[in-house]
């Protein structure tokens, strides 16, 4: 199981920086920094709803293109309307078909406003409405097409065994505690971080992207107006955990309680039982967004029970958790958005929870419950903390995406939204995820499942190889975002790519005593890393007896989760004496190791010898030269290709990530070494330069 633990009061505070959205597409010399601005100024460019308009006043959208097509129920619009050399505040009306007409802030000609879309072609109607009372209209056309081949979002409201179904509400929302108002809000919110994820992929040059939400054919809420009218709106599941409600709010599983105990079983574990309990469709590859309506603000211990903010990933399950001790401030519907946003009571703690001493009004409180939880979800879609935005703590400023104003500031353009954007590295890792697929991006697929791995090479170099193609490399110096390189469209994907660490310490600005990491991203969403470059290169250059020049080690599999103090290595080139006959593999649920048998009558151990074994006889002249290991914590499964082309069955379990060890072009296989515990906890290989060809006594090339 893995996931990023984020206790919202214990993350390093965000930076100030602006939004960055999209730049022209970087080759891979170009690196992107995180100070560079990498974006479309949206309400710098205004786009014509109309060609023949001829009002200088009616709105103008901003983002959105006259006709375009999009992949969302709700459309979020940037736009201008009204004199832009004066200061003003009124509204602007959205008409759409079937849907109740909304008021949106319109303040020194900005507006902002979320837009109901239904399958097909809709024509959505713009009014500025000046105060006195002259309208001014945009007739806009948007074709809505819905993605339902992606995989969609679950959301799920877990609740205990004897849960009353309440949540934390401050008394002037008594009326508003109970589960309807919860699932209403919480479908709300995922409709808005639904528009916000396609604005960003705009913003960032990547098409209308957005993420599918579960939906049926249910009355919806999204409208306070027809609450109740028919329509395929986000479903939202809810589940009874077998745990009691003093399960769940006990103090050794609450996040940011100083009871907490690291090997008591945690909340995510429980949402997870609670998930497999359930059943379909959760008994299958997905991705949930789960809200815990049992957490409680403890004013006795200062804690909030039942709560935690962690996101990740267990097998086939993704999974973004938060608590509900924040739900009371979100807006239930579309109508209580700008209420939501602007309202400024006070948090009363005798009541609710200052979430980390930043929800002292109740916008704020709405700010962190919803962008919050976004940022678990986004660890569910395999993102990492970043340098600003929302998965680092730029979901302060989540207002900011809908609103034009907020309590002391205003206007509020979108290249001003401050922390409320994803970062470029975000979006790269997004851009090639299952459930963001478009239209437009035609028959894809990553070329392999397999992820990437790191191998030294001479003259301090490093060869990356990503046989999914590889779409991003991020340098990270002394453990900070510093730039990164990327490689956006599959067609430009290397699946090998030579790192001159020199080269990359000047790109990064790494000084002499500082830490580069590198970490490459390919684009089948699989992440590998090397925490530090110089070291890991020091390392992984040695000697051996009885093998000429100097041997290089690969990044090990596994990442030692045994704590395996049991090291073992063995050498298998062959010698004029003696050639390989067999490899006997122990394997279980989990992989041992392999005992290689030469024709001499000898042999040697690489791991422990437990579990059951298979003999994998191999031909005269044939011999291994490529691994392919699923490992995580420790290593699942190992299967053995040859010269010849040969492979050997898959010997272990399934588990852990997929990765390949072979020696890189120009290199030969001269061993292997590895840790263990019980079993097997990390593997990798040992190789040195071929100078072009095999050593004498070898017969056959080290390739099929």
């Amino acid at each position: 199981m893995t996931y990023v633990s984020d206790s919202v009061g214990q993350l390093p505070p965000s930076n100030s920086r602006q939004p960055q959205p999209a730049v022209p597409t970087l080759t891979p010399q170009q690196v992107q920094s995180d100070s560079e601005p990498h974006g479309h100024r949206q309400s710098d460019i205004p786009i014509q709803a109309n060609k023949e308009q001829s009002d200088p006043r009616a709105p103008q959208i901003t983002n959105v293109a006259d006709k375009e097509t999009v992949y969302q129920r709700i459309l979020l619009i940037n736009g201008r309307a009204g004199p832009t050399d004066r200061k003003f505040e009124t509204t602007v009306t959205v008409v759409t078909h079937g849907f109740p007409a909304i008021h949106w802030p319109c303040v020194d000609s900005h507006f902002k406003a979320l837009v109901h879309l239904v399958p097909g072609p809709n024509t959505i109607s713009f009014i500025m409405n000046e105060p006195n009372g002259q309208q001014h209209t945009t007739h806009f056309h948007v074709t809505y097409v819905p993605l339902t081949q992606n995989g969609p979002l679950y959301l799920v409201i877990m609740l205990a065994s004897d849960s009353p179904a309440t949540f934390d509400v401050p008394p002037e929302k008594r009326q508003e505690n109970c589960l309807d108002v919860a699932i209403e809000k919480f479908r709300m919110c995922a409709y808005m971080w639904q528009a916000f994820m396609s604005e960003q992929f705009y913003r960032n040059g990547m098409g209308r992207r957005a993420l599918r939400l579960d939906e049926r054919f249910i009355p919806d809420t999204i409208s306070a107006q027809d609450k109740g009218t028919l329509r395929q709106t986000a479903y939202v599941h809810v589940i009874r955990s077998r745990r009691t409600l003093k399960e769940w709010r006990d103090l050794r599983r609450a996040q940011q309680s100083p009871d907490r105990e690291d090997d008591f079983q945690d909340l995510f574990s429980l949402f997870i039982e609670g998930l497999r309990d359930y059943g379909a469709p959760f008994d299958k590859q997905c991705t949930v967004a789960g809200l815990m309506l049992d957490s409680h603000w403890d004013v006795k211990t200062n804690v909030t029970r039942a709560h935690a903010a962690l996101g990740g990933g267990t097998g086939d399950l993704s999974l973004g958790i938060f608590g509900s001790h924040l739900t009371h401030a979100w807006p239930r519907n579309i109508e209580d958005i700008v209420p939501a946003f602007m309202n400024t009571t006070k948090t009363d703690t005798r009541y609710v929870a200052n979430d980390a001493n930043e929800s002292g009004e109740w916008w704020k409180a709405a700010n962190i419950g919803m962008g919050a939880m976004l940022h678990e979800v986004g660890h569910a879609h395999t993102l990492t903390h970043t340098a600003s935005g929302i998965m680092s703590r730029g979901y302060n400023n989540w207002n900011r995406t809908f609103m034009v104003k907020e309590p002391g500031l205003a206007p509020i353009p979108p290249h001003q939204e401050n922390g409320s954007h994803w970062h470029r590295v975000d979006m790269l890792r997004l851009r090639f995820h299952r459930a963001f697929r478009i239209p437009e991006d035609g028959y894809w697929a990553p070329k392999s499942d397999v992820g990437p791995t790191f191998a030294p090479l001479a003259s301090n170099k490093v060869t990356i190889s990503a046989p999914a193609g590889l779409s991003m490399l991020e340098l990270i110096v002394n453990g900070s975002y510093r730039t990164h390189l990327e490689w956006p469209e599959p067609h430009d994907q290397p699946t090998s790519y030579i790192v001159d660490i020199d080269q990359m310490k000047k790109k990064a600005n790494c000084g002499p005593h500082e830490r580069l990491r590198l970490e490459a991203t390919s684009c089948n969403s699989q992440s590998s890393d090397v925490d530090n470059v110089d070291e890991f290169v020091r390392n992984h250059i040695i000697t051996l007896p009885g093998v000429p020049g100097v041997v290089f080690k690969s990044m090990p599999l596994g990442h030692r989760g045994l704590n395996g103090d049991q090291k073992s290595s063995v050498i298998l080139l062959p010698t004029p004496q003696r050639y390989l006959v067999s490899i006997r593999v122990h394997h279980g649920g989990f992989f041992d190791g392999m005992v290689f048998r030469w024709s001499d009558g000898t042999s040697n151990v690489l791991g422990t010898q437990g579990g059951g074994a298979t003999e994998f006889n191999l031909k005269p002249g044939e011999y291994p030269t490529k691994f392919i290991v699923r490992s995580g914590g420790w290593v699942d499964g190992l299967q053995i290709l040859t010269n010849t082309g040969r492979a050997s069955p898959w010997f272990g379990g399934q588990g852990g990530g997929l990765a390949e060890l072979e020696a890189p072009a120009g290199q030969q296989l001269v061993g292997l070494y590895a840790t263990s515990g019980a079993w097997m906890d990390s593997i990798g290989i040992m190789y040195n330069s071929s100078s072009g060809s095999p050593p004498p006594y070898v017969r056959y090339q080290s390739r099929p």
